[in-house]
Formats: structure tokens, sequence, C-alpha cells
């Protein structure tokens, strides 16, 4: 149910200026907030302007029980798609029949009017909405009688009126004039800015391709004298070689982890440079995620912290990717939940979410604080937590990890609390191309 307020008939651009009056004035009478107002009062003069375009219509606004409905009687059989798509993005909801396009808006609360209140608004609402030019003819001819009577009197007022118009119209026009030129002193302003932040972009791109090509650069030559360090441990401590005493094998195991440590640090610079680059090329080819995940679970076991059990649950369904890409973010997802769980339980599943498949590493861990979520996965970023000393890193792990699931067609997502654990969730779409 719903009760008509008001009521116009659209003829020409004054009936059209009267229309967005009126609609808005009803907005503001009913509580809706200023900007909302304006937008229904927009919306009614787009459609007014095209249907006195095209011979005329009639505006009716009526109230419903927690919606302001506007009804425009058009002529049937016209196309309005091209003009309530954009007006449709105005209002909450619009709707086309035949002959008529309902604006609707929803109101902040349930309206209930007392027959009283309901008389008043309407009265209100008939100052704004003007006659038809029947009744607006009948209305100025019974002034005029009335008004001969005082010409004389009202003759230097309406000069005085007349000369203030005029003055107010040349104010008018001076503030339109300035405004015009401030606006287009801002345009100015914002294309330049525009211009300036293309500028900086083109200088960020050309800074990353530059550390792109040094962290390669670098990666290459450490490689190379990381391999020579860790090959010359082996070396001394062959045992065709000459004996070394207990201490000088201790100091060889220091140089053999320091060199390894190296290597892997250089080997995660050159993955996120090839990453970074664009250098990734995933080979889609259909994956038993089951037996990937049981293929993680040995190297997965031997990073467990004592008393720390591994769940893997491989009732896992085939999904289209590269298999060598997502195995090394499963890895590196296992391997961050295994190091940062002193007591307790990593899980490690698999399962269909939509067109997406979700495969999931829950730990029972130290978890991570609000406050370093969202740069977890910043290069070379990494939290602080008492198991850090013991949990060895660089803060390029997760970064390469979200690089590669981006190049495989999804995003890595996380969920943690502090002292409750974490949960790292790979989103990748089920079959190739999906999502």
């Amino acid at each position: 149910m719903s009760e008509a307020l008001s009521s116009l008939v659209l003829a020409g651009e004054d009936d059209v200026f009267a229309a967005r009056q009126l609609a808005r004035v009803c907005a503001e009478e009913l509580g809706l907030e200023r900007l909302d107002a304006i937008r229904i009062a927009t919306a009614v003069s787009e459609l007014g302007r095209e249907a006195v375009m095209r011979g005329g219509a009639r505006l009716t606004v009526r109230l419903g029980r927690a919606d302001l409905l506007l009804d425009l009687a058009v002529a049937p059989d016209q196309n309005w798609s091209a003009v309530v798509g954009p007006v449709g993005r105005l209002v909450d909801e619009l709707v086309t029949d035949e002959g008529r396009i309902t604006l609707i808006k929803r109101l902040p609360h349930a309206v209930t009017l007392s027959a009283e209140s309901l008389r008043m608004l309407k009265h209100r609402l008939r100052a704004h909405a003007p006659s038809t030019p029947t009744e607006e003819l009948r209305e100025q001819n019974d002034e005029l009688i009335t008004a001969l009577e005082e010409v004389r009197r009202q003759k230097s007022e309406l000069e005085v009126v007349n000369k203030e118009l005029e003055e107010t119209n040349r104010g008018v026009m001076a503030l339109y004039t300035e405004l015009s030129a401030e606006l287009d002193r801002t345009n100015q302003g914002v294309v330049a800015l525009y211009a300036e932040i293309e500028d900086k972009n083109e200088q960020l791109r050309e800074a990353s391709e530059a550390k792109s090509r040094f962290l390669r650069s670098i990666s290459h030559e450490l490689r190379t004298p990381a391999n020579s360090v860790l090959g010359l441990t082996r070396l001394l401590t062959d045992p065709a070689g000459p004996p070394l005493t207990e201490e000088q094998l201790e100091q060889v195991d220091y140089i053999r982890a320091s060199a390894r440590d190296l290597l892997r640090l250089v080997n995660e610079l050159l993955d996120l440079s090839r990453a970074e680059a664009g250098a990734l090329r995933p080979e889609p080819a259909e994956v038993d995620l089951g037996a990937l995940l049981q293929e993680l679970r040995g190297p997965a076991e031997s990073l467990l912290r004592p008393g720390v059990r591994l769940v893997v649950d491989d009732s896992a369904p085939i999904v289209t990717t590269d298999v060598d890409l997502l195995r090394h973010v499963l890895r590196n997802l296992v391997s961050n939940a295994a190091k940062f769980t002193a007591e307790g339980v990593v899980e490690v599943g698999a399962a269909l979410r939509g067109d997406l498949v979700a495969v999931s590493v829950r730990d029972s861990g130290v978890g991570i604080g609000s406050e370093d979520l969202p740069r977890i996965f910043e290069e070379f970023y990494q939290v602080r937590t008492p198991l850090h000393t013991s949990a060895k890193g660089t803060g390029l792990g997760l970064p390469f990890a979200q690089r590669v699931a981006g190049a495989l067609g999804g995003r890595i997502e996380v969920e943690s609390t502090p002292g409750v654990g974490s949960t790292f969730t790979l989103l990748l779409p089920s079959k190739e191309g999906a999502g």
C-alpha cells in the first residue's frame, strides 16, 4: 500500500525544474539526508528532461511503508534503456513497466503518519508543485483583478525590485564566471597532478626493474662462492683427507651452516627477482592434490619441534595447475607453520570452495598480531615472536609465495590470533582459466 503525496505534469523545461524541486523537498520532508535528496532530485530531473523531449509525462510522488516512490507515467512503446541505466545508480531501485518508470528510495525508518500529519505534508508539497496550465491561468486572472487596484502603489516598489533583481542577476553571472574560471584552474591542476602521478609511477617501475636486475645479478654472483665454500667444507671432512680435531670439525660445521644459509638467501632473492620480472611461466597439468600433500609430509615432519603433530588430510580434489610452483608455495607455508609452532598441531588439508580450491595450513603456534598482518607479505619483513631467535628466515618466503600464487591465478589469505595460531589459505582456480 502507498499514499499519493503530489502529482505534476511535465510538459516543458519549467516543469522539469519544478519536478526536481518537488522530489528534493519531499525527500527532505521524509527525513532523508541532503545528499540522498539531491541524488533523487537529479534522477527525477534526468528522466523528466528526457520525457519532455519525448512528448511529456506525469510525475506522481507516493509514500510507501518504508519507501519513497516516484512514478513517471510516459508514452508506451518507448525504449528507455539508455537513460535508466545511469539514473538507476542514483536510487536504491528502478523499475520499468509498460508506460511507467518507478524510482524507489528506501527511507531511514518506517514512516507512520496520522491523517492530520499526512494532510499537512501534502499541503506543504503543494506549495512547491505547480498547477496545470488551466488552473494557473484562472489563478492569474483572479490575482490580476486584485492587482489592478494596487498598480500605482506598487509601481515604485516594482521598479526597486526590478533594479535589485538586475543587480542580483549581475552578481550571479559574476559568481558563475568566477566559479567557471576556478573550475578551469582546478581541472588544469588535476590534469597536472595526474601527469605528475604517471611520471612518478614510471619512475617506480624503472626503480623496480633496476632492483630486479640487481637482485638477479648479485644472486648469480653470490651463488658461485657459496657453492665453493660448501664444496670446500666437504673436502675438509672427507674421510680420505687429513683428520681434523673435534674443534676443527665444529668450526667446519659452522662454516657449512653459514654457507647453506647464504645459499638459501641467494636462492630466495633469485626466486623473488624472477617473480617480480614476470619470468614465472606456469605449465598447467592435472595435479592429484592429495598425493602432493602426502609428498610434503616427510620434509615437513623433519622441521617440527618436539611434541608437535602433523596432520595431513589427503582427501583432496584434482586441480589443474603447475605442480612445481604449487609445491614451492605449500612447502613455504608448511615450513613457516612448523617454525612458529612450539607445541600442538600443524594441519594441512584442501577442499573445494565454489570454483576455487582452498588449500589450508593451520597451526597452533604463536600467531600474528593485527599490527603485523598487513605487512607479512612485504619483502624482508619479519614478525618478532618468542620463537624468532630459533626460527631462521629472511622475510622473502611469503612475498615470493604470494607472487607465485598470483602467477597461478590465485592468492593467499591469512587469519591469525596471537597465542592461538594462524591459518594460511591458498586459493586456486579448480580448473585452468576458472575464477
